[in-house]
């Protein structure tokens, strides 16, 4: 990736404006610091896509169990399982009371 000053940037805008249209994506930079990119149209509508969404925790959860085979059960006791994994030693100190139980 290409990286131009702001000031560049701004007295060659339609040179870059063509370079990115191309598929060459540009960083502008402020004191050698990356401030913002140009990307072309299609990258940015991509990058934006609504339907784009990121997966929670308890899906990707879900997911893993059906891909080691652990089995496809939606009714999974997530809250169960989260408690079996909580370490009751704090900082794993043999003795050590864990922090949140007296709360």
């Amino acid at each position: 990736m290409n990286k131009v000053p702001v000031y560049e940037a701004k007295n060659k805008l339609p040179l870059f404006i063509h370079q990115v249209e191309q598929g060459n994506p540009l960083a502008i930079t402020r004191h050698n610091n990356v401030v913002a990119y140009l990307i072309s149209k299609e990258d940015f509508e991509e990058f934006t896509r609504s339907d784009k969404k990121e997966k929670s925790l308890v899906e990707r959860i879900h997911d893993s169990r059906v891909e080691y085979g652990l089995g496809d059960d939606d009714d999974f006791d997530y809250t169960e399982y989260f408690d079996s994994l909580r370490d009751r030693n704090y900082f794993g100190r043999p003795g050590a009371e864990h922090l949140f139980d007296e709360v």
